[in-house]
């Protein structure tokens, strides 16, 4: 079996590139500062639950019937496609444990504000993380450079690309095939 590398995954990710529509990135209150390879590994897998958390709240959310994408995720749960930076040892108080989340499949209605506004309070009030979030509309065409942007870790360190503990977040991403093959 081959290791994939950070441009086997880029190419994944804008493969799906004309699917997302919204980005987020989205810190954590996990600080890596001075900690051993363990605690930063045991840090990043409490971080990944909790994302977990945070994107099934974020789905439920989502829609008046809040278990449509329990009962149907392969047509109403979120694709989301997500990577983990800063899971590295580091003596910069400053950097966090953070992610990199590409959506789509999201309700037309909703707007950016709104997707904001849902996303926040399952990450800060359902999940507990920091309120340090950024999302945005992403422009049609963009997702090969925003992959390249949240792949710059993999680049650096290209062994964390199929690393079982490394910057793509497998658990956490869904393509909701059924959806995209409905239009």
């Amino acid at each position: 079996m081959e290791n994939y590398t950070a441009n086997d995954i880029q190419n994944f990710i804008s493969s799906n590139g004309n699917k997302i529509t919204h980005v987020i990135v989205a810190h954590t209150h996990f600080r890596p500062c001075n900690k051993s390879k363990k605690q930063i590994e045991l840090m990043t897998l409490q971080a990944k639950k909790n994302l977990r958390h945070a994107l099934n709240c974020f789905s439920k959310l989502l829609y008046s019937k809040p278990n449509r994408p329990v009962q149907n995720p392969q047509l109403f749960r979120p694709l989301s496609l997500v990577t983990i930076e800063g899971a590295n040892p580091t003596t910069n108080n400053q950097l966090t444990i953070h992610f990199n989340i590409s959506l789509g499949n999201l309700p037309s209605v909703l707007t950016t504000e709104d997707i904001g506004t849902l996303f926040r309070h399952a990450w800060c009030n359902k999940a507990k993380q920091s309120a340090d979030v950024w999302v945005s509309e992403i422009e049609k065409g963009t997702a090969r450079r925003w992959t390249g942007y949240t792949l710059k870790e993999a680049q650096q360190a290209p062994y964390k690309a199929w690393h079982e503990n490394g910057f793509w977040d497998v658990e956490n991403s869904w393509i909701p095939h059924a959806a995209f093959s409905k239009d």
